[in-house]
């Protein structure tokens, strides 16, 4: 043991700091940190989507609220039934980019005066029309009443919108933004949008709250924890060899 402690201390007080891996170490040292750090992120993805379910079910199963009442909450009445009275402008809002069933078409959306401001409407799917530049046509529903869901949309950071022709519709946009749509009607808009309930329109509304489940997020943080794992696994091997072949070096001299 005697002989063991004194070769231990022989190969430390050799090793010299030129022969550390530093840059090694700072790689794996960031390396893993990143990798955990994305475990614990999925981890809290998946309590905000548990926690978002719950509400969804509790929507579901409570009575449809009022425009102001939703208003007053927002973050804890998204998803529940909004009940909202007003009339409808023909002005156009078609979102791009929207698949249903491998087919591309648009969601439409169309402000909604309310007594509480300018609410977004959408009113739903709609399929394209085969040709780029040509949106299609639909007969704009009567509404004084609108029953639907309440949606707070999230912006896509790395979409750059580049429809500024402001005032002209109808609008075509890549995603749901709020502040793009005051731009192009003069006004500021209420801070959600409502999804309409399908009652008999030729609209598609299949409204998915949650995209991607609490499993798969957990799936994902288990990997990640996994990577962690294996790269500082992979790292201590590294330099448990690294060692042993410094233990023997010293005891060849």
């Amino acid at each position: 043991m005697l002989l063991g402690i004194e070769t231990n201390y022989y190969m430390i007080i050799n090793t010299s700091p030129k022969q550390f891996p530093y840059l090694a170490t700072v790689v794996a040292f960031v390396a893993i940190v990143i990798m955990a750090g994305l475990g614990f992120w999925q981890l809290d993805r998946k309590a905000d989507k548990d926690i978002r379910l719950a509400n969804i079910e509790m929507a579901n199963d409570s009575a449809h609220i009022d425009l102001a009442q939703a208003l007053g909450n927002i973050q804890s009445y998204q998803d529940f039934t909004v009940v909202a009275s007003g009339r409808a402008q023909n002005k156009y809002f078609y979102i791009d980019n929207k698949l249903l069933g491998g087919r591309a078409g648009f969601h439409v959306l169309v402000p909604f005066e309310a007594d509480q401001g300018t609410l977004m409407i959408n009113l739903g799917w709609i399929p394209g029309t085969g040709m780029r530049g040509s949106l299609p046509e639909f007969i704009m529903p009567r509404l004084t009443t609108v029953e639907g869901v309440v949606h707070i949309p999230l912006k896509n950071t790395f979409i750059k919108e580049t429809n500024i022709a402001y005032g002209k519709f109808p609008v075509l946009l890549q995603q749901v933004d709020l502040q793009e749509i005051s731009l192009h009607l003069g006004t500021s808009v209420l801070p959600v949008t409502l999804r309409l309930l399908p009652h008999g329109t030729d609209f598609v509304r299949q409204w998915q709250a949650v995209i991607m489940s609490p499993q798969k997020h957990l799936g994902y943080a288990v990997q990640w924890f996994g990577l962690a794992i294996a790269a500082l696994t992979v790292y201590l091997l590294s330099m448990l060899k690294r060692m042993q072949g410094s233990s023997s070096r010293a005891e060849n001299e």
